[in-house]
Order: C-alpha cells, then structure tokens, then sequence
C-alpha cells in the first residue's frame, strides 16, 4: 500500500509539472523545434562548418532542442533540469567540444557539470517550495558575494587561460577558460539556488556564442537565440518570486539566532 501511495504521489507531481507549463512555455518550445527543422530542411550546409562526422551532427541537433527544454524547467524552479542536462547535454556537449578542440570546456562539462548536476538535484530536492512542491525555493546573493563571485571568476579565467596556452592544438585558449569559469560560476549558484546564476548564464551565453560563430557550429546559435530568450524570462520569473518571499527568507535567517537566544536565557 505504501509503495502505491508513493507511486501515485510521484506521478501527482508529474503531472502537476506537466500542467504547470503555461501557453507562453509552450509556444516557445515549439518555437525552437520549428525552428531546428527548418534550419535543417532548408539550410543544412550552414548546420555545421564540418557535416562529415554523422555523430557530432547527431549531438549538435540533441543539444539544441535539450538546452531549451532545460533551461525552461530552471525558470520553473525545476529539479527535473538536472536529469534533462545530464543526459541530452552534458554528453552531447562534451563530444561536440572534444570535435571543435575546445578542450577547457569539454573537460569541465565531464568533471565539473555532470557531478555538480546530481549534487544539485539532490539539493533542489530538499528545498521544495511551501506552497508548489513542484517547485523549488530561490534566493539572492549579498552585495559582498556578488564581488567574490566575480574576483574568482576572473582568477579562473586568467589561470586556466595562460595554462592552455601550453597545450599544442588549444583553440582560442583565454575565451575558452573565461566561459569555463563562467560557467562553473553559474553551476555553483544555481547549485545553491541564487538567482544571481541567471546573470552568469547570460554571460556564458554570449561567450559560447563567439565560440560557436569562430568554430562554424551555426545551428548552435538557434539554442543560445531562444536561451538568451528564456534567461530574460527566468531572472525576471526568479527576481519576483525572491522579492514576493523575502519576507520568508529573513524570517529563516533569523530563526537559528532566535533559538540561540532561548538556549542561552534557560541556561
């Protein structure tokens, strides 16, 4: 009985998702879709600079309908994301990079994202909104964080930017390490649920942009097109929900205080 109530609770919250999604959602995935088999219908010579190699083909289609289809579910305060990035992007992605001799970020999305995906999932799932358990709780960064954030950022960049320099065959080694370090930046946040991973994203968007248009990987501009659509969407989506439940956050923060408080007056 109890595996059939959890069954059913399971699927609950499927289908909750599922009708969640709103026209606007809708419409814009369809959008990408639509857009993706007109591009290979009618322009498949711009596809790729490359169309000898069936797979990377293959994983460039995969990854430009799987980044929107995930980057939506973020916006949703979505744990689903996570699953949806493991297995239509991070694979997909890191053959195409290993192709294109983007080494930094194939290297990252293996080591860094796949791992920090679970990690994420697993803490998503902890966090579950009050009211919509099919969503997540979110937060802001302090002003403090913020400079961190982009000291470390830069640290990175730079770092690993002078070491690939060292490797025989790197292309555009300092673009490559800064969208790295971009990128782990944006993976760190939305780990914790910032909404400051939105700005990050931005970032890593217009740098993977540059990357694509240097490499000829110009189907990949139709996913950063409807991403850059979507993180709009998702930081101003993010922003209202974090402003509407400061309040709750505050009261959260204080909590920890109040209880020490007591500790400390019965002793």
């Amino acid at each position: 009985m109890e595996k059939v109530k959890i069954e059913n609770k399971n699927e609950n919250k499927f289908i909750k998702l599922l009708k969640s999604f709103t026209p606007y959602q809708i419409t814009y995935l369809l959008s990408v879709v639509v857009l993706v088999a007109l591009f290979a219908i009618f322009l498949p010579e711009e596809m790729l600079e490359d169309m000898s190699n069936p797979l990377v083909i293959t994983c460039s289609v995969i990854a430009v309908l799987a980044n929107p289809v995930c980057e939506l579910l973020i916006a949703k305060q979505s744990k689903w994301n996570f699953i949806v990035s493991i297995l239509f992007i991070e694979i997909t992605e890191s053959i195409l990079y290993f192709s294109l001799g983007y080494y930094s970020v194939a290297l990252i999305s293996i080591i860094f994202w796949i791992p920090i995906d679970i990690v994420s999932f697993i803490n998503w799932h902890k966090h579950p909104d009050q009211q919509e358990d099919v969503v997540t709780e979110v937060k802001r960064l302090t002003w403090v964080q913020d400079i961190f954030m982009v000291l470390a950022i830069f640290a990175f960049g730079f770092g690993v930017g002078y070491l690939l320099t060292l490797i025989p065959g790197a292309e555009d080694t300092y673009l490559d390490a800064f969208t790295s370090a971009v990128g782990m930046a944006n993976g760190i946040l939305i780990l914790l649920r910032y909404n400051e991973q939105w700005i990050a994203w931005m970032i890593t968007l217009i740098l993977d942009a540059a990357l694509y248009i240097m490499s000829g990987s110009y189907i990949m501009l139709i996913t950063i097109a409807a991403m850059m659509v979507n993180t709009v969407y998702g930081f101003i989506k993010w922003l209202i929900y974090t402003n509407k439940h400061k309040n709750d956050q505050n009261k959260k923060d204080e909590e920890p205080i109040v209880e020490n408080k007591k500790e400390k007056a019965k002793v």
